[in-house]
C-alpha cells in the first residue's frame, strides 16, 4: 500500500558546493521531498554532478555565470532543485531565463504545485536594484503561466522583514501584487535567524513565500535546522505543507554478504579446519559407488550415492564457512574526507559538546557559553577545510603505503575509490523526469528515423540502382 506524508520542503543557502558539503546536502536530502539550492557556485558543464549526490533524487538547475565568460576570481551563484524520484507525481521544468531563478510544476491526482527557487542580489546600489527588479518580474511571469497552480517560492532573497530598506519594499509589494504571503506572519513559524555573518552579526534572509490558499490552510511548520556540520554561513530552513503527498513502492537493492577470505585471520583460519574436520566425520563413504571399477557403469544406485556425496561435502565446508569466516558488509559512502578521524574528529566533538551546551542554555548571543560554542565550530570547519586542502597528499601517502608493503588488493581498493566508479546520468530531458514521459521524448525524436528506412523491396531495388548509377557515373 502507498504511503501518504506531507509535503517536506527545504531551502538552502550552501555557498559553494564542493566534496566537503555533499555529505551535508544527502543528509538534508534523507529528511525532505524537495531541497532548494542556492549559490552553489557550478557551471552548466558541471551541475550533472548533484546528481550524484544521492541517486534516489533527479536535479535541475541554473549556472550562476555564462561559460562564455572569462571567469574572474571564485565562481558565484546559481540555483537548483533536488526531488525525490518516487514521488507519485508529474515534476516538469519549468524554463526561466534566468541565472538567478529555476522551477518546476509539479502535477499529482490531489493537487498542482509550482516551486521556484531564487538567488536574489544583496542591496548594493542602482545596479543590484534593477537586477532585484528583473528577477521579480522573472518569477511574476512564472506565476502568471502557471495560474492552475499553488505556487511556493523559496530561496535566499537577501532581504530582512524587518529592516525597511528598499529590497525590503520591493519584495513586500511584489507579494501583495501577487496575493503571496511570506511563511514568517505564519503562527506556525519558529526561525530565529537564518544567516550569521561571523557568528556576530544575525539576520533572516531566506525565505518561504506562499499562495493564499496555501498559506492559509496547508503550513503544518516552518523551522529552521542550526548545526555544526554545516559548513555554510546560511542555515537550511524547512516547511511542511498537509498535501497528500504519495510514494511509489520501491524495494531497494538487497546486500548479500559473502565470505571475505582477505579478512580471515590465522586464527580463524585454525578453527575453519577444525570444523570443517569435524563436519568431515560425519560424513558416510559411498564405498561400493567409489569402488566401483566398470567404466561404463549404469548403476542408478551408485550415480544417487555419488551426488549425495558430492552434496554433503559441499554443505560441510559451507557450513564450516559460515560458522568461522567473516563475511562481507553494505557498502556505503560515509561522505567522509580523508584524514578525518586524525585531522577532524577532535574538533568535532568537541564542537558537538559546546553546540549542545548552547542550546541547553536557550541559545544565548554572548557569553562564555556562546563565544566557546563559536570559536569550536569555527576551528571545526578550519580542520575540514585543512583536511580537504591536505587530502590528495594523505591518499598519496596512504598508495605509496600499500606499494612498499606489496599489499596489491589495499592498494586496487584505494585506485577504485579514486576513481570512483559511481556514473553520473541524467535524470531530467526536455524538462521531463519520469520514465514514461523521457520514453515518449526518445520515441518522437527518433520517429523519422524508424519510419524513414525503406523496408519495401521494390524501394530497397530502386536505392541500390540508383547507388549504382551514381557509382559508374562518378
Amino acid at each position: 500500500m502507498d504511503s501518504v506524508m506531507p509535503l517536506k520542503i527545504c531551502s538552502y543557502n550552501c555557498r559553494g558546493y564542493n566534496n566537503s558539503k555533499s555529505a551535508y546536502i544527502n543528509q538534508l536530502l534523507s529528511q525532505v521531498d524537495m531541497l532548494c539550492l542556492q549559490e552553489h557556485w557550478l557551471s552548466d558543464s558541471q551541475l550533472s554532478v548533484l546528481g550524484s549526490v544521492n541517486l534516489d533524487y533527479a536535479v535541475c538547475g541554473v549556472s550562476g555565470f555564462d561559460n562564455s565568460e572569462i571567469l574572474r576570481g571564485r565562481p558565484y551563484g546559481g540555483c537548483a532543485i533536488m526531488w525525490r524520484q518516487d514521488l507519485c507525481a508529474q515534476v516538469e521544468v519549468i524554463a526561466a531565463d534566468s541565472k538567478r531563478v529555476c522551477a518546476v510544476r509539479i502535477v499529482s491526482s490531489h493537487w498542482r504545485l509550482v516551486i521556484i527557487c531564487a538567488y536574489m542580489p544583496y542591496e548594493d546600489g542602482e545596479l543590484s536594484t534593477d537586477i532585484y527588479v528583473d528577477q521579480l518580474a522573472c518569477i511574476e511571469h512564472l506565476v502568471h503561466s502557471n495560474a492552475d497552480c499553488q505556487v511556493v517560492i523559496c530561496g535566499d532573497f537577501n532581504v530582512d522583514f524587518t529592516r525597511q530598506r528598499l529590497h525590503t519594499i520591493l519584495l513586500s509589494s511584489f507579494c501583495e501584487n501577487l496575493d503571496m504571503f511570506p511563511a514568517h506572519g505564519h503562527y506556525s513559524y519558529d526561525i530565529d535567524y537564518t544567516y550569521c555573518f561571523g557568528t556576530i552579526r544575525y539576520s533572516t534572509l531566506d525565505h518561504f513565500l506562499l499562495s493564499g490558499t496555501l498559506y492559509e490552510t496547508c503550513v503544518d511548520s516552518v523551522t529552521v535546522v542550526h548545526d555544526i556540520d554545516n559548513l555554510s554561513d546560511h542555515h537550511p530552513i524547512f516547511m511542511y505543507l498537509s498535501l497528500d503527498t504519495k510514494y511509489v513502492g520501491i524495494t531497494n537493492k538487497a546486500h548479500s554478504p559473502r565470505l571475505s577470505w582477505v579478512k580471515a585471520s590465522e586464527t580463524d583460519l585454525n578453527q575453519y579446519r577444525d570444523v570443517l574436520g569435524e563436519n568431515l566425520t560425519h560424513i558416510i563413504l559411498p564405498t561400493e559407488a567409489l569402488t566401483c571399477r566398470n567404466m561404463h557403469c549404469n548403476n542408478d544406485s551408485h550415480t544417487a550415492a555419488l551426488t549425495r556425496y558430492v552434496s554433503d561435502l559441499t554443505k560441510c565446508c559451507v557450513d564450516a564457512c559460515q560458522r568461522t569466516i567473516p563475511v562481507t558488509k553494505c557498502k556505503q559512502s560515509s561522505g567522509r574526507i580523508a584524514g578525518w578521524n586524525e585531522m577532524v574528529k577532535p574538533y568535532r566533538d568537541k564542537s558537538l559538546f559546546w553546540h549542545q551546551m548552547w542550546i541547553d542554555n536557550g541559545r544565548p548571543r554572548s557569553g562564555t557559553v556562546a563565544e566557546c560554542m563559536r570559536r569550536t565550530r569555527a576551528m571545526y570547519h578550519y580542520a575540514v577545510r585543512n583536511a580537504k586542502k591536505n587530502g590528495e597528499r594523505l591518499v598519496s601517502e596512504r598508495l605509496a603505503e600499500c606499494m612498499l608493503s606489496n599489499n596489491n588488493r589495499d592498494f586496487w581498493r584505494k585506485i577504485k575509490k579514486i576513481r570512483n566508479n559511481k556514473s553520473v546520468r541524467s535524470k531530467v530531458v526536455d524538462g521531463i523526469s519520469d520514465d514514461v514521459g523521457i520514453a515518449n521524448v526518445f520515441v518522437q525524436s527518433y520517429r523519422d528515423l524508424f519510419t524513414g528506412v525503406p523496408y519495401d523491396e521494390v524501394h530497397m531495388q530502386h536505392l541500390v540502382n540508383e547507388n549504382s548509377v551514381n557509382v559508374v557515373n562518378a
